[in-house]
Protein backbone atom coordinates (compact mmCIF):
# COMPACT_ATOMS: atom_id res chain seq x y z
CA UNK A 1 0.00 0.00 0.00
CA UNK A 2 2.55 2.43 0.67
CA UNK A 3 4.61 1.81 -2.20
CA UNK A 4 1.55 2.60 -4.40
CA UNK A 5 1.09 5.83 -2.19
CA UNK A 6 5.17 6.40 -2.94
CA UNK A 7 4.79 5.71 -6.93
CA UNK A 8 1.54 7.96 -7.21
CA UNK A 9 3.12 10.42 -5.50
CA UNK A 10 6.35 10.24 -7.49
CA UNK A 11 4.49 10.29 -10.60
CA UNK A 12 2.64 13.50 -9.28
CA UNK A 13 6.32 15.02 -8.24
CA UNK A 14 7.60 14.15 -11.87
CA UNK A 15 4.32 15.55 -13.81
CA UNK A 16 4.13 18.82 -11.40
CA UNK A 17 8.01 19.06 -12.71
CA UNK A 18 7.68 18.40 -16.12
CA UNK A 19 4.75 20.85 -16.51
CA UNK A 20 6.45 23.98 -14.22
CA UNK A 21 9.04 23.37 -17.01
CA UNK A 22 7.16 22.81 -20.28
CA UNK A 23 4.82 26.02 -19.07
CA UNK A 24 7.73 28.20 -18.58
CA UNK A 25 9.93 27.02 -21.64
CA UNK A 26 6.50 27.56 -24.38
CA UNK A 27 4.99 30.86 -23.79
CA UNK A 28 5.74 33.35 -26.09
CA UNK A 29 4.84 36.95 -25.80
CA UNK A 30 3.56 39.94 -28.12
CA UNK A 31 2.27 43.36 -28.19
CA UNK A 32 -0.75 43.77 -29.58
CA UNK A 33 -1.51 45.96 -32.92
CA UNK A 34 -4.50 47.23 -31.98
CA UNK A 35 -6.14 50.05 -30.90
CA UNK A 36 -6.48 50.52 -27.13
CA UNK A 37 -6.76 53.60 -24.74
CA UNK A 38 -4.02 55.89 -23.62
CA UNK A 39 -2.05 54.18 -20.46
CA UNK A 40 -2.57 50.84 -22.15
CA UNK A 41 -0.50 48.09 -23.19
CA UNK A 42 -2.17 44.95 -25.00
CA UNK A 43 -0.92 41.49 -24.50
CA UNK A 44 -0.73 38.30 -26.12
CA UNK A 45 0.93 34.31 -25.90
CA UNK A 46 0.29 30.88 -26.74
CA UNK A 47 -1.73 28.77 -24.56
CA UNK A 48 -0.11 26.20 -22.34
CA UNK A 49 -1.97 23.09 -23.35
CA UNK A 50 -1.72 21.06 -20.28
CA UNK A 51 -4.33 20.02 -17.99
CA UNK A 52 -3.02 21.32 -14.56
CA UNK A 53 -3.30 25.27 -15.85
CA UNK A 54 -5.40 27.45 -13.81
CA UNK A 55 -4.10 30.86 -15.35
CA UNK A 56 -1.51 33.03 -16.27
CA UNK A 57 0.61 36.10 -14.34
CA UNK A 58 1.44 38.87 -16.32
CA UNK A 59 4.55 40.67 -14.42
CA UNK A 60 5.57 44.02 -15.63
CA UNK A 61 8.10 46.89 -14.92
CA UNK A 62 10.43 49.64 -15.90
CA UNK A 63 13.75 47.96 -15.63
CA UNK A 64 14.43 44.99 -17.57
CA UNK A 65 14.04 41.74 -15.93
CA UNK A 66 12.59 43.87 -12.50
CA UNK A 67 8.97 43.59 -12.29
CA UNK A 68 7.60 45.94 -9.56
CA UNK A 69 3.96 44.88 -10.80
CA UNK A 70 1.83 41.46 -11.70
CA UNK A 71 -1.95 41.29 -12.68
CA UNK A 72 -3.25 37.57 -12.88
CA UNK A 73 -5.34 37.14 -15.84
CA UNK A 74 -7.45 33.83 -15.36
CA UNK A 75 -7.59 31.74 -18.49
CA UNK A 76 -7.40 34.17 -21.01
CA UNK A 77 -4.16 34.79 -23.52
CA UNK A 78 -4.65 38.32 -24.11
CA UNK A 79 -4.61 41.19 -21.07
CA UNK A 80 -4.72 44.97 -21.43
CA UNK A 81 -2.61 46.36 -18.68
CA UNK A 82 -4.23 50.00 -17.64
CA UNK A 83 -3.15 52.56 -16.04
CA UNK A 84 0.67 53.10 -17.40
CA UNK A 85 2.67 56.57 -17.33
CA UNK A 86 2.63 57.88 -20.61
CA UNK A 87 6.26 57.88 -22.46
CA UNK A 88 7.62 55.14 -20.03
CA UNK A 89 9.34 52.44 -21.48
CA UNK A 90 7.43 48.99 -19.68
CA UNK A 91 9.30 45.38 -19.52
CA UNK A 92 6.62 42.88 -19.98
CA UNK A 93 6.75 38.67 -19.21
CA UNK A 94 4.53 35.66 -18.59
CA UNK A 95 4.32 32.89 -16.06
CA UNK A 96 1.99 30.47 -16.28
CA UNK A 97 -0.04 29.09 -12.88
CA UNK A 98 -1.33 25.69 -12.06
CA UNK A 99 -4.56 24.69 -10.22
CA UNK A 100 -2.53 24.84 -6.55
CA UNK A 101 -1.40 28.49 -7.72
CA UNK A 102 2.24 27.28 -8.40
CA UNK A 103 3.94 29.17 -10.64
CA UNK A 104 6.16 28.01 -13.61
CA UNK A 105 9.40 28.37 -12.85
CA UNK A 106 10.97 30.60 -15.68
CA UNK A 107 9.29 33.41 -16.96
CA UNK A 108 8.56 33.84 -20.97
CA UNK A 109 10.12 36.01 -23.32
CA UNK A 110 10.22 39.97 -22.17
CA UNK A 111 8.95 42.43 -24.24
CA UNK A 112 9.06 45.80 -24.29
CA UNK A 113 7.06 48.76 -25.60
CA UNK A 114 5.60 52.05 -24.19
CA UNK A 115 1.58 52.70 -23.88
CA UNK A 116 -0.60 53.26 -27.36
CA UNK A 117 0.00 56.59 -28.98
CA UNK A 118 -2.38 59.48 -28.08
CA UNK A 119 -2.49 62.12 -30.98
CA UNK A 120 -3.78 65.40 -29.91
CA UNK A 121 -3.20 67.83 -32.34
CA UNK A 122 -1.66 69.19 -35.58
CA UNK A 123 -0.17 72.29 -37.30
CA UNK A 124 -0.83 73.16 -39.55
CA UNK A 125 -4.48 71.80 -38.93
CA UNK A 126 -5.36 72.17 -42.98
CA UNK A 127 -4.25 71.87 -46.55
CA UNK A 128 -6.36 72.02 -49.81
CA UNK A 129 -7.07 69.38 -52.19
CA UNK A 130 -3.88 68.60 -54.16
CA UNK A 131 -1.30 70.09 -51.84
CA UNK A 132 2.26 68.62 -52.59
CA UNK A 133 4.99 67.87 -49.63
CA UNK A 134 3.27 69.48 -46.65
CA UNK A 135 5.33 69.89 -43.86
CA UNK A 136 3.24 68.89 -40.49
CA UNK A 137 4.07 68.84 -36.72
CA UNK A 138 2.00 66.22 -35.17
CA UNK A 139 1.34 66.30 -31.04
CA UNK A 140 0.57 63.84 -28.23
CA UNK A 141 1.90 61.15 -26.01
CA UNK A 142 3.58 58.05 -26.16
CA UNK A 143 4.83 58.42 -29.90
CA UNK A 144 7.65 55.63 -30.09
CA UNK A 145 10.68 55.95 -32.32
CA UNK A 146 9.76 54.74 -35.17
CA UNK A 147 5.92 55.93 -34.59
CA UNK A 148 4.16 56.45 -38.11
CA UNK A 149 1.06 58.53 -38.91
CA UNK A 150 -1.92 57.72 -40.64
CA UNK A 151 -3.92 60.27 -42.46
CA UNK A 152 -6.28 58.20 -44.68
CA UNK A 153 -6.44 56.69 -47.88
CA UNK A 154 -5.96 59.86 -49.83
CA UNK A 155 -3.69 61.56 -48.36
CA UNK A 156 0.45 59.94 -48.87
CA UNK A 157 2.83 60.18 -45.85
CA UNK A 158 5.78 60.66 -47.55
CA UNK A 159 8.28 60.74 -44.83
CA UNK A 160 7.93 60.90 -40.79
CA UNK A 161 10.08 61.48 -37.92
CA UNK A 162 10.03 61.21 -34.02
CA UNK A 163 11.71 64.40 -32.27
CA UNK A 164 10.39 63.23 -28.64
CA UNK A 165 7.65 60.69 -26.85
CA UNK A 166 5.00 63.92 -27.60
CA UNK A 167 5.66 65.52 -30.68
CA UNK A 168 6.45 64.54 -34.46
CA UNK A 169 6.62 65.67 -38.14
CA UNK A 170 5.54 64.40 -41.25
CA UNK A 171 5.45 65.21 -44.93
CA UNK A 172 2.46 64.76 -46.52
CA UNK A 173 1.34 64.96 -50.15
CA UNK A 174 -2.99 65.61 -50.28
CA UNK A 175 -4.00 64.05 -53.99
CA UNK A 176 -6.31 66.20 -56.30
CA UNK A 177 -9.46 63.70 -55.35
CA UNK A 178 -8.97 63.76 -51.81
CA UNK A 179 -12.26 63.95 -49.91
CA UNK A 180 -13.08 67.25 -48.60
CA UNK A 181 -13.61 67.45 -44.34
CA UNK A 182 -15.90 70.42 -43.98
CA UNK A 183 -19.33 69.62 -42.63
CA UNK A 184 -21.86 67.45 -43.57
CA UNK A 185 -18.59 65.64 -44.23
CA UNK A 186 -17.12 63.55 -41.48
CA UNK A 187 -13.72 64.57 -39.67
CA UNK A 188 -10.86 63.06 -40.88
CA UNK A 189 -9.39 60.28 -38.71
CA UNK A 190 -5.31 60.77 -37.72
CA UNK A 191 -4.06 57.41 -36.36
CA UNK A 192 -0.51 56.93 -35.04
CA UNK A 193 1.16 53.34 -35.19
CA UNK A 194 3.96 52.03 -33.27
CA UNK A 195 6.53 49.86 -33.81
CA UNK A 196 4.72 46.64 -33.44
CA UNK A 197 1.28 47.83 -34.37
CA UNK A 198 -0.33 49.27 -31.15
CA UNK A 199 -1.79 52.43 -32.33
CA UNK A 200 -4.50 55.16 -31.11
CA UNK A 201 -6.42 57.76 -33.27
CA UNK A 202 -7.77 61.09 -33.19
CA UNK A 203 -11.05 62.28 -35.09
CA UNK A 204 -10.54 66.15 -36.38
CA UNK A 205 -7.22 66.98 -35.79
CA UNK A 206 -6.59 67.62 -39.13
CA UNK A 207 -8.74 68.15 -42.60
CA UNK A 208 -8.65 68.70 -45.96
CA UNK A 209 -10.24 71.93 -47.60
CA UNK A 210 -11.63 72.38 -51.54
CA UNK A 211 -9.05 73.44 -53.85
CA UNK A 212 -10.81 76.08 -55.56
CA UNK A 213 -9.33 75.60 -58.77
CA UNK A 214 -11.72 71.75 -59.02
CA UNK A 215 -14.19 73.79 -59.95
CA UNK A 216 -12.36 74.34 -63.34
CA UNK A 217 -13.31 71.18 -64.89
CA UNK A 218 -12.19 71.28 -68.37
CA UNK A 219 -9.66 73.45 -67.07
CA UNK A 220 -8.97 76.44 -69.39
CA UNK A 221 -8.59 78.65 -66.70
CA UNK A 222 -12.14 79.74 -66.43
CA UNK A 223 -15.20 78.55 -64.27
CA UNK A 224 -18.41 78.83 -66.81
CA UNK A 225 -20.80 76.66 -68.79
CA UNK A 226 -18.52 74.46 -69.85
CA UNK A 227 -17.54 72.75 -66.44
CA UNK A 228 -21.11 72.99 -65.52
CA UNK A 229 -22.25 71.01 -68.60
CA UNK A 230 -19.33 68.59 -67.07
CA UNK A 231 -20.53 68.37 -63.72
CA UNK A 232 -24.38 67.85 -65.24
CA UNK A 233 -23.25 64.56 -67.19
CA UNK A 234 -22.07 63.17 -64.20
CA UNK A 235 -24.68 64.12 -62.15
CA UNK A 236 -25.78 61.57 -59.67
CA UNK A 237 -23.37 59.02 -60.69
CA UNK A 238 -21.47 57.46 -58.00
CA UNK A 239 -17.76 55.50 -57.25
CA UNK A 240 -18.56 52.03 -55.54
CA UNK A 241 -15.26 51.97 -54.05
CA UNK A 242 -16.04 55.01 -52.17
CA UNK A 243 -20.10 54.73 -51.64
CA UNK A 244 -20.91 50.57 -50.99
CA UNK A 245 -24.56 51.07 -51.55
CA UNK A 246 -23.41 52.80 -55.05
CA UNK A 247 -24.99 50.60 -57.57
CA UNK A 248 -22.48 51.59 -60.67
CA UNK A 249 -19.66 54.04 -61.62
CA UNK A 250 -20.60 53.76 -65.67
CA UNK A 251 -20.99 57.60 -65.65
CA UNK A 252 -18.99 58.38 -63.02
CA UNK A 253 -16.43 61.42 -63.24
CA UNK A 254 -13.65 62.07 -60.91
CA UNK A 255 -13.03 65.35 -61.89
CA UNK A 256 -16.58 66.47 -61.23
CA UNK A 257 -16.56 65.13 -57.73
CA UNK A 258 -15.17 68.21 -56.25
CA UNK A 259 -15.29 67.67 -52.47
CA UNK A 260 -14.11 64.25 -53.12
CA UNK A 261 -17.00 62.27 -51.12
CA UNK A 262 -17.66 59.55 -54.28
CA UNK A 263 -20.42 60.91 -55.46
CA UNK A 264 -21.58 63.80 -57.94
CA UNK A 265 -24.60 65.73 -56.27
CA UNK A 266 -26.00 68.72 -54.81
CA UNK A 267 -22.88 69.74 -52.86
CA UNK A 268 -20.74 69.40 -56.04
CA UNK A 269 -22.88 71.66 -57.56
CA UNK A 270 -22.85 74.62 -54.76
CA UNK A 271 -19.03 74.52 -54.95
CA UNK A 272 -18.63 75.30 -58.27
CA UNK A 273 -21.51 78.29 -58.13
CA UNK A 274 -19.78 79.69 -55.88
CA UNK A 275 -16.66 79.40 -58.25
CA UNK A 276 -18.46 80.18 -61.10
CA UNK A 277 -17.49 83.18 -63.61
CA UNK A 278 -13.96 82.66 -61.77
CA UNK A 279 -10.61 83.45 -64.18
CA UNK A 280 -7.61 81.70 -63.01
CA UNK A 281 -4.52 83.31 -63.83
Amino acid sequence: MFSAIQNSQEHAGFRALRWIFWAGATLLLILLPSAVSAGTIKLAWDPVGDPDLSGYKVYYGTNSGIYTNSTPTGRETTVDINNLQDCKVYYLAVKAVDANGNESVSFSNEISGISAPVPSSVTPNSAKQATNFQQVTIYGTNFDTQAQPDFGPDILVNSYSTSSCSQMTANITITEGAKVNSPPAQPRLLTIINNGGPRGSKSGPFSVSFNERRADIDPDGKVKGRDLLYLMNAYGSCQPSLVPSCPTASNYNGDADLNGDGKVDGADVSLLAIWHGHIFF
